[in-house]
Formats: structure tokens, C-alpha cells, sequence
């Protein structure tokens, strides 16, 4: 499926020690371990296009994020994308804002459906969800662990009670719509101030159209084989549409063959909190 998409990562226990008398230093509950790529201006003897479009706040590259387990923000964004989770009881979340969890295959990804909290006392049974808010809720009576915490996953055995709230959570496959049917999901970006496209695939560091991509048994069920023709890819970045990078060598770039040609940035859509 070539090189799995980067998820931001946060830690809960990380920096924590122990004084000489036996107190405890506790850290912040978020302590980000894996924000992203270092930027431009952390790098030694950086070379990038900044007399164009980027700045040494900037970097190449981008990740997804799952929201109770990772830290978006504008220095280090996270993917944004529009997710429709077929839920266990046969109707769906509708199309609305969605994070990545993680990569289950090269169009396919475990995502949380943002766009709404889920209450306790609404559960469906059989359904999986990723915690936000533990509140009173007992979640070892309903599926989860008695130590439940925000950013857990777990599958409800009931439909819960108290003030907790989660997200729901489904793989989908990326699609080319604006509107993703259920089971399905898509992220968009711009190319050269373009309207809105969506990606067939994506990883941490390309991005290509559909432009002559098709999925073979393509379905929410099936992984399906990537079947690249003639589709065009691009450099991912989240800051800008604008400028290219090089491309070193002799290869076939969006269908022309290119000497050390570059390639077209395209901006993913990006949450920041």
C-alpha cells in the first residue's frame, strides 16, 4: 500500500520524574511526541523555495490525527476530512467532519466522526466509539476498561449512562465526492488555487486524483488492488498550493518525462485545534 500515512501522536505520562524525597513531577496531560515533520527553520542549511511560497515555519509532509489523542494546532495541523461511518445498526453518521485514527490500507482508514458527540444513553450495541469525555460514566459495564480515559476505543455492549461522550468510530475508503455516501470518506485539496479535489490515495508525503484511478473490488469491505494509470500525484504539504519542489532524476511526472524536473505542491486540508 506504499508508506502508511503519519499519525500525530500524544503522550499522557511522558517527562515524568521523580524528585529525591519521593514527590512526582506530573506533566501536562498532552505532551505531543510526534507532531509532524521539523520544520524548515529546525533544519541545518534548509533548501526550499522560500522566495515563492513557504516559510521556515513550514514543512512538507503531513499527518492524520485521531482529536482525544493528538494536538492539531497552526504549527503543526493534522488532516481534515469529511467521513459518513455506516454504524451498527444499518443507518449512518451523514456526511460530516472526520479525523483519521489510523491507515487500514492504501484508500482505507479507521476514522472518528467529529462533527458530533455521541452521549451516554445513546450507544448503539455493536458499534465502535472513541472516547472524549469520560465523565461519570461507568465504561467497564458497557464495553470499555474501568480505567477508561479519553482517546480509548472500545465496541458498546449497552447504551451506556452518565455524562460521558464519544465519537463514533468505522473504516471508510476515500472517494471522489463532496458528499461521501455511507461507508465512505474523502479529503480535498487545491492545487495552484484550484478548486476543491479530492485524493485517491494519500500518504504522508503524496497525493494523487482520480484522474484515470480505479480501485479493483472496490468496496467497503475490500481493501481492493490500487490501480494507478494515469493519475497525476503531487508533493502534500499544509501551508501552500503555490511553487514546486525538485524532482531529481530522469522519471515520468504526471505523464512527461522529466530531467530533474519538479513537482506541483498541493495543499491538504488542514485542522489546527
Amino acid at each position: 500500500m506504499g508508506r502508511a500515512l503519519k499519525i500525530q501522536k500524544t503522550g499522557t505520562n511522558n517527562g515524568i520524574t521523580i524528585n529525591a524525597n519521593g514527590s512526582i513531577n506530573q506533566p501536562a496531560l498532552s505532551t505531543i511526541t510526534g507532531a509532524g515533520y521539523p520544520n524548515f527553520g529546525s533544519l541545518t542549511d534548509p533548501v526550499y523555495n522560500s522566495a515563492d511560497t513557504l516559510s521556515a515555519t513550514d514543512f512538507l509532509g503531513v499527518v492524520g490525527g485521531s482529536p482525544a489523542t493528538s494536538t492539531a494546532s497552526a504549527t503543526f495541523p493534522e488532516i481534515a476530512a469529511l467521513v459518513n461511518i455506516l454504524l451498527a445498526d444499518g443507518t449512518d453518521t451523514g456526511s460530516g467532519a472526520g479525523r483519521i485514527i489510523r491507515q487500514k490500507g492504501s484508500h482505507k482508514f479507521l476514522v472518528a466522526a467529529t462533527a458530533s458527540q455521541i452521549s451516554a444513553g445513546s450507544f448503539i450495541v455493536g458499534q465502535a466509539y472513541q472516547i472524549v469525555d469520560p465523565g461519570n460514566t461507568s465504561w467497564n459495564l458497557i464495553g470499555g476498561e474501568i480505567t477508561a480515559a479519553a482517546g480509548d476505543i472500545f465496541t458498546a455492549t449497552g447504551i451506556g449512562a452518565g455524562t460521558g461522550t464519544a465519537y463514533a468510530v468505522g473504516q471508510c475508503v476515500l472517494s471522489n465526492s463532496s458528499s461521501p455516501t455511507a461507508g465512505n470518506m474523502s479529503i480535498s485539496y487545491s492545487v495552484g488555487d484550484s478548486a476543491a479535489v479530492y485524493a485517491s490515495y494519500i500518504t504522508n508525503k503524496w497525493v494523487r486524483d482520480w484522474n484515470g484511478m480505479t480501485y479493483g473490488t472496490y468496496a467497503d469491505s475490500n481493501l481492493g488492488v490500487n490501480i494507478q494509470s494515469s493519475e497525476n500525484f503531487y508533493v502534500t504539504n499544509f501551508f501552500t498550493d503555490e511553487g514546486t519542489v525538485t524532482w531529481s532524476g530522469a522519471e515520468i511526472i504526471n505523464s512527461v518525462e522529466a530531467q530533474n524536473g519538479s513537482l506541483q505542491l498541493a495543499q491538504i486540508n488542514k485542522v489546527v485545534s
